[in-house]
């Protein structure tokens, strides 16, 4: 008799922590068993944004069949480290102002996702603060200036909205 060994998927993550549940829910959900039918493998920067470079030449060097990355740096570092291993990026800024895609129509490349973050959402939501939270007078909108996809906000939250800087 002839037994067929199910291929083992291999799924790199950098930074799994406890935001990640959601993800390990849907795959159960989908039938996906860690050690039955996927492999998960882990590479840890603790929030050093330097570390993520390493961490994504370590995924494509054993390799697995795809990276899931969340944001827009670990993103980046995975799209330096392979144009081969498909990239799923979670809750990435703006993919096409950050260089990850060309364009939304026509991405290109190996790296598909979502965004929730770009400058348009962002200031959806800041317009329609006023009917939720009449008596908010002031509002203060943090951002990393070194991640490319946060820049854009303030800019256009400035040049859309009816509050002043």
């Amino acid at each position: 008799m002839l037994v067929w060994a199910a291929k083992v998927a291999r799924v790199g993550i950098i930074d799994e922590g406890s935001d990640w549940e959601p993800f390990h829910q849907e795959m159960r959900e989908l039938n996906y068993v860690e050690g039955r039918n996927i492999a998960f493998e882990y590479r840890r920067t603790d929030g050093v944004p330097d570390r993520l470079a390493a961490a994504a030449e370590e995924l494509t060097v054993m390799p697995v069949d795809v990276m899931v990355v969340f944001g827009t740096p670990a993103a980046k570092a995975a799209q330096r480290a392979t144009k081969s291993i498909p990239i799923v990026a979670i809750s990435v800024g703006d993919p096409v102002a950050a260089g990850l895609v060309e364009n939304f129509a026509h991405p290109g490349g190996n790296i598909t996702g979502n965004t929730i973050l770009s400058a348009d959402v962002v200031t959806k939501r800041l317009q329609i603060l006023p009917d939720a939270i009449p008596s908010a007078a002031n509002v203060a909108f943090l951002c990393n200036p070194n991640n490319v996809s946060s820049v854009a906000v303030p800019n256009e939250l400035w040049r859309t909205t009816r509050f002043s800087a």
